[in-house]
């Protein structure tokens, strides 16, 4: 608060009566920050000169009129999410495995960027083929490499592996999107004998936000990075643990472009119960209807 405050001019307006935050209870009180206010103010958000910015992703918005979104990151915005990849990929992949990306997004900073710097430091060797635009090709590259883990969009992680039935084998996918069908998931890995896990993310959460385990009960949440919270969408009001709502979620050491209590539009709930992985940290459940498109930014 007290950063985003005093380098930003868009919650030093915002905030500016909220002076004494000593509580849970004091920071549920604050304001919300919607999708409109950064498309409609982008650099009050930043809190560090333009020269110091490495990445700038432009959204578009739901709408379709009107700004889109610029979300800012700076060298050590992107160290975290690297990190959190790295980690986060850990879960299914080992050392010396062979990852193959079907994924948009490989310039420098971009998510495939990002994820190859994450396995680099996992030990394991990627390939990023981009998305699939022909089947016959992809599927002769996928061959070709014999990757233990891919990782892609779902539609299209369906369909090569029906493609490729009966020839190919994996150790484990990771869905880059979080609202899958349950049919994806088992004809995968009936087809590909693998374990299928799942990711949740926006940009604006710097790509990652939460992943899947081995109990494939839920996304446990990127708490070192990210405070999150449920909230009723009508009321705002935040929800106790099991209930379903919208997610919101606060950046806790964000430094370009610092989110607090940020609307996701998103709906989950946190469970409560603990993961039968052995880790304490939160977890969603599955998110309810949200939209592909998010999850290629």
């Amino acid at each position: 608060m007290g950063y985003a405050k005093t380098h930003g001019r868009f919650y030093r307006e915002r905030f500016h009566e909220f002076d004494n935050i000593e509580s849970f209870a004091d920071f549920e009180k604050l304001p919300f920050t919607a999708p409109d206010d950064i498309s409609q103010n982008p650099h009050d958000f930043l809190c560090v000169p333009l020269d110091d910015i490495s990445r700038i992703v432009t959204l578009n918005t739901s709408g379709t009129t009107g700004n889109r979104k610029r979300i800012f990151f700076t060298p050590d915005d992107q160290e975290l999410t690297i990190d959190f990849f790295h980690h986060g990929m850990s879960t299914f992949t080992a050392s010396g495995n062979r990852v193959m990306i079907f994924m948009p997004g490989n310039a420098p900073g971009g998510v495939c960027d990002l994820l190859t710097r994450g396995l680099d430091r996992l030990g394991a060797v990627s390939q990023v083929c981009g998305a699939i635009s022909d089947y016959d090709e992809a599927a002769l590259v996928l061959l070709d490499f014999c990757p233990d883990v891919v990782v892609g969009i779902p539609s299209q992680m369906y369909r090569l592996s029906i493609e490729t039935e009966g020839n190919f084998r994996l150790k484990s996918v990771l869905f880059a999107s979080d609202y899958i069908s349950a049919d994806f998931v088992s004809t995968i890995e009936d087809t590909w004998n693998c374990k299928v896990f799942t990711h949740y993310g926006l940009t604006e959460s710097g790509l990652g936000g939460a992943v899947s385990c081995d109990a494939h009960a839920g996304y446990h949440m990127r708490e070192a990075d990210l405070y999150f919270e449920i909230i009723d969408p009508m009321s705002g009001v935040n929800l106790p643990d099991g209930e379903y709502g919208e997610i919101v979620f606060t950046t806790l050491n964000r430094q370009g472009m610092p989110l607090i209590r940020y609307r996701t539009g998103d709906m989950s709930r946190i469970l409560a119960k603990p993961c039968s992985c052995g880790s304490t940290i939160r977890r969603f459940d599955h998110i309810a209807d949200r939209g592909i498109e998010k999850c290629l930014n």
